[in-house]
């Protein structure tokens, strides 16, 4: 793609933060959270957006292959590029910032742009009736593919909230890494993290324990409680000053994962999503977080 010298196609800067922005009513939540992420950690801005010149032409028929269309897109690209560019300078004037602007499957650019970065920010809409994010299948492949950790920020949240990190932990290697990761997002904002760890359904001496406060369930309470406090043991130590609250509730992950990161800066989870075709399956936590939050959410993948 051709374009103007402002907004020159340039790799990503090893460590940037990178922000997917396609011109629409997203891309302000996601650019005024990426930047105020770069500005926290010190990292260039890499600013993509990536064009699939086949969608629009296609519909143009005979004139798929007019250089006037194409000249169309482009420019529209750039404008898209130089408003953005203009948004963050407006807010973060000293931050460095780059854009790319690679043709091809919106995917496949962001994923090649998040190559040696150190975070991809993507936005998702928000259904006005179910109350979920819409999360197309861009964001999917992005979020389930990407070799860094990626932020998806719904259009309608807050750059910060209450102060909180909220981080799921169940005992497995995915959330310790997600552990780790909101210990750093604490410490970088000088805040609390939140470790939220759920249980649903547990058989004691072969019977389902369902009475709060009986024998059985504090068994089962005390047995998730003790695993949480003891990942927060092994892995806080390089951030003995953050404060680190455990959590332990009864009921599905995601759902209590939701509803307890209400309001908080930012939500982990961990993946465990397969790699391959089958990497498009984050696993049912990931994915139900990723549909109902309303704050930022990072996922992480075991690299």
């Amino acid at each position: 793609m051709t374009t103007d010298a402002s907004m020159q196609d340039t790799p990503t800067p090893p460590g940037a933060v990178v922000a997917a922005i396609d011109g629409s009513h997203r891309d302000p939540a996601v650019l005024d959270w990426a930047a105020a992420e770069a500005v926290s950690v010190g990292a260039p801005l890499h600013l993509v957006h990536a064009v699939d010149l086949g969608t629009p032409l296609s519909a143009y028929g005979e004139l798929l292959t007019s250089p006037d269309i194409v000249d169309k897109v482009e420019q529209e690209s750039v404008r898209v590029a130089t408003d953005a560019k203009a948004r963050v300078a407006g807010t973060h004037p000293d931050l460095p910032v780059t854009t790319a602007l690679p043709t091809g499957a919106p995917a496949g650019g962001l994923l090649n742009a998040s190559d040696g970065a150190r975070l991809l920010v993507v936005g998702s809409a928000r259904k006005t009736k179910a109350e979920r994010i819409v999360l197309g299948t861009t964001s999917l492949s992005v979020v389930a593919h990407s070799p860094c950790p990626v932020v998806l920020v719904p259009e309608d949240s807050e750059i910060t909230g209450d102060g909180r990190v909220v981080v799921g932990i169940d005992g497995s290697q995915h959330s310790r890494l997600a552990f780790q990761h909101a210990l750093e997002a604490a410490a970088l904002r000088g805040k609390s993290v939140t470790t939220v760890t759920s249980w649903n359904v547990e058989v004691v001496g072969g019977v389902v324990v369902t009475e709060p406060g009986s024998p059985e369930w504090e068994s089962v309470d005390t047995r998730y409680r003790e695993m949480a406090e003891a990942t927060v043991a092994q892995m806080r130590a390089a951030h003995p000053d953050i404060e680190v609250t455990v959590e332990v509730h009864h009921g599905r992950a995601a759902d209590t994962l939701v509803e307890v990161a209400q309001g908080a800066d930012l939500l982990v989870v961990g993946s465990r999503g397969r790699g391959g075709f089958r990497g498009m399956l984050l696993g049912s936590v990931s994915q139900r977080v990723l549909g109902r939050a309303t704050v930022p959410v990072a996922v992480l993948h075991q690299q």
